[in-house]
Parts: structure tokens; C-alpha cells; sequence
């Protein structure tokens, strides 16, 4: 599933076994993976939409880095989310 976020501070992540590097660049809107747009708004690093007050970080601050295993811990926490919501429409299957 994919989520559109605005991202509020530069960010990179690899995203395959390969090593590419995906950077964001604040200021712009992205279709995110779920799991990576959780990751990135746990760290505050994207919102759903731009805030009114929002302004430009510094071009001198080095991009914050996302870790495979912060995106592992999101896709966790989505899929226990997931199961908890179901257990609570059918709790009979829960």
C-alpha cells in the first residue's frame, strides 16, 4: 500500500539488497510505501501535508539516514495494528 507524505526534513534509505540510495528532499510530496512512510513519521521526518508554518531546512544539514531496521520495526508495528483491528471487527477469528 502506498501513502502520499510530505517530507519536512531531507531523508535517505536503501531500499534493496543491491544498496540503491533513495533520497527525499524536503519540501516535496512522495508516494511512500506504508511501511517507510510509518518509519519516516515516527522520526518526524514527513507529515500528511505540508504544515502551515513549515519552512525550509538549512541546505548545510546532512540528510537523516532511515535504517533497515527501523522499516522492519515499522512493518511490524503496522501488521500487529492490522491483526488488532481485525480481532476487534471479528473477534470470534481473533
Amino acid at each position: 500500500m502506498i501513502e502520499r507524505r510530505f517530507v519536512l526534513v531531507d531523508f535517505r534509505y536503501t531500499r534493496d539488497a543491491v544498496g540503491h540510495i533513495r533520497l527525499y528532499e524536503a519540501g516535496r510530496t512522495y508516494a511512500l510505501p506504508r511501511a517507510l512512510a510509518h518509519a519516516a513519521a515516527k522520526r518526524e521526518l514527513v507529515a500528511v501535508q505540508q504544515p502551515v508554518n513549515w519552512t525550509s531546512p538549512s541546505i548545510l544539514r546532512s540528510p537523516e539516514v532511515l535504517t533497515e531496521s527501523e522499516l522492519v520495526e515499522a512493518d511490524g508495528e503496522l501488521k500487529a495494528l492490522q491483526r488488532h483491528a481485525l480481532a476487534i471487527v471479528d473477534p470470534e477469528n481473533g
